[in-house]
């Protein structure tokens, strides 16, 4: 009976987790859309892009309000930008996964932070192609907060200086170099600072990991943006929420896969 019970509980708070997730992700969303289009985060309430229409209760639950209106407003049937769903869906998995990942345990609430940070500076890249210095400090602030009061930020806090400051550093004189070869930018300083965030939450080999997963996504939605306009390539390319996706498949499993392969060695 005790094990039924566990596993019913679990169950519960994953689905709990997922739903905060969900929450969190539409949210963020708003936050982002409204930072781009010039509105305030914090006044006003939620409306249609389109009409300007209040939305009401059944317009604002995550993902169902979407699916069920077939995405598109109800008032005035324009169609409801896909990145809301998308923000939602990925707040939701977020959270279910790192619940599933770290349980109920003190380090949990440090990386549903800096994954909430992550999906918005990857909703902000989305609209904006930029990412701005100060979530990326507050994801800083995030992962030496949590080392000071684990009392061990003097232990591991050098380590992973070194490290972020190494790859951030070889990173940029690469990107440079290709930036000077090709005569043009090739990628963004403020890819390079979020690179160097991440290097405080990584080892060294999880984040060669990282920008090789970063790589292969990028690659991949390069290709499907360019076929989704008819081959025509786009200029503009946000590689931030890629690194954000290959941050979050390496918190998951990352240490386990870079130990498998070591073992081959």
């Amino acid at each position: 009976m005790s094990h039924v019970h566990i596993d019913f509980l679990t169950v519960y708070l994953v689905c709990l987790s997922g739903a905060l997730g969900a929450v969190t992700g539409s949210f963020l969303d708003c936050v982002a859309w409204r930072r781009a289009h010039g509105e305030s985060p914090w006044k006003g309430r939620s409306h249609c892009a389109s009409c300007g229409h209040v939305l009401g209760a059944p317009d604002l639950v995550p993902v169902f309000s979407y699916l069920f209106s077939g995405g598109r407003c109800r008032y005035c049937k324009a169609k409801i930008p896909a990145d809301a769903l998308i923000a939602e869906l990925a707040g939701a998995v977020m959270f279910a996964a790192l619940f599933v990942r770290f349980d109920v345990s003190f380090s949990l609430p440090q990386w549903l932070i800096f994954g909430s940070l992550l999906l918005l500076l990857s909703l902000i890249d989305h609209f904006q192609r930029i990412l701005p210095d100060f979530l990326l400090a507050a994801g800083a602030v995030n992962r030496l907060v949590f080392l000071a009061i684990t009392r061990t930020l003097r232990g591991q806090l050098p380590g992973y200086l070194v490290g972020a400051l190494v790859i951030s550093g070889l990173l940029l004189l690469l990107v440079l170099g290709m930036d000077r070869l090709l005569g043009r930018e090739t990628m963004g300083g403020g890819d390079i600072k979020l690179i160097f965030v991440l290097g405080l939450y990584f080892d060294w080999a999880e984040m060669v990991l990282l920008l090789l997963v970063s790589c292969i996504l990028g690659i991949l939605g390069s290709v499907l943006r360019n076929t989704g306009k008819g081959g025509k390539k786009s200029p503009e390319f946000p590689f931030g929420p890629y690194l954000a996706m290959a941050a979050g498949l390496v918190v998951l499993f990352g240490r386990p896969l870079i130990d498998w392969y070591l073992g081959l060695l």
